[in-house]
């Protein structure tokens, strides 16, 4: 069976499977089952024995439940047993990890000379390195959490109002994960809309003030203290707010004491530091009691 009939019975079969393209999986959820699959077939690959330097390509459809269907060299290496080595890869790498969407296509790239293989979708480029795509997959989940909670705040807030105080933990989250992407101006201000909610219901406790406090103080952190000294102020000042409160609740207040003894560590002031370490660690015993 030529190269171009087997590409062709891929297509067909996918059709069929899929009626038309429908996608469930976000690219990042797609490039970890890629990743996974790479892995898998990498370590088969390796057990192989073949001659150096020579690279075969092999496309594939890969099923939901985790196998795979119609396996052909679309790359060859001109090596024939090499390109049947390469199928029996694909073969022995089953199960592949399962997802929740309709199959998809991918082309395997198998390197001879680095016992490695590559994983990607027609016409689709992805990170270069594993260190890029975990960074690209952690992006893209943080992106589309941040897209889900501010949806739901949209909804909430046309039924709830604006400063209902159930609104207060999508807010504090939504700091969290502006500060993951590193975007400081948004999950401050999440977090200071968080506060603000705070400020203005009758039902807050000052443990939720101070959970929301430290987490600011460590994002002006993660901000830089180094180069911009109004940073780690900042920072102080709220770990100060915190450890001052009548109930802030343990855990907070460990973490603010905790957040202040790292900074005297930095500043070369070991020993004021550590009487604020015992303090935590008595306040976590009974957190855990």
């Amino acid at each position: 069976m030529s190269t171009k009939l087997k590409s062709l019975l891929l297509l067909l079969n996918l059709v069929f499977w899929l009626g038309a393209p429908s996608w469930a999986l976000s690219e990042a959820e797609i490039d970890e089952v890629l990743t996974a699959a790479e892995d898998k077939l990498s370590s088969t690959w390796a057990r192989l024995q073949y001659p150096q330097s020579l690279s075969v390509s092999v496309q594939f459809m890969l099923l939901p439940d985790g196998g795979y269907s119609g396996a052909a060299v679309v790359g060859s290496c001109g090596n024939k047993s090499v390109d049947q080595q390469a199928i029996n890869a694909v073969d022995s790498a089953v199960p592949f990890r399962r997802f929740s969407d309709s199959p998809f296509l991918v082309i395997a790239t198998f390197d001879t000379k680095r016992d490695r293989v590559t994983c990607g979708m027609p016409g689709k480029g992805r990170g270069s390195s594993k260190a890029d795509k975990k960074i690209a997959i952690q992006k893209k989940y943080h992106q589309n959490a941040i897209s889900i909670v501010l949806d739901r705040i949209g909804k909430a807030e046309k039924v709830m109002g604006k400063d209902d105080i159930r609104l207060f933990e999508s807010f504090f989250f939504l700091g969290g994960e502006y500060k993951k992407l590193k975007d400081y101006s948004k999950s401050e201000e999440a977090y200071n809309r968080a506060l603000n909610i705070l400020s203005k219901a009758k039902a807050a406790t000052e443990a939720q003030k101070a959970k929301v406090l430290v987490a600011l103080g460590e994002m002006y952190l993660d901000k830089g203290d180094t180069q911009n000294r109004e940073n780690r102020e900042k920072a102080e000042a709220l770990f100060k707010e915190v450890t001052e409160m009548k109930e802030p609740g343990k855990e907070a207040l460990a973490s603010a004491l905790e957040n202040q003894a790292k900074l005297l560590y930095k500043d070369g002031k070991a020993k004021d530091a550590e009487p604020l370490y015992a303090r935590i660690k008595e306040l976590r015993a009974k957190t855990n009691q």
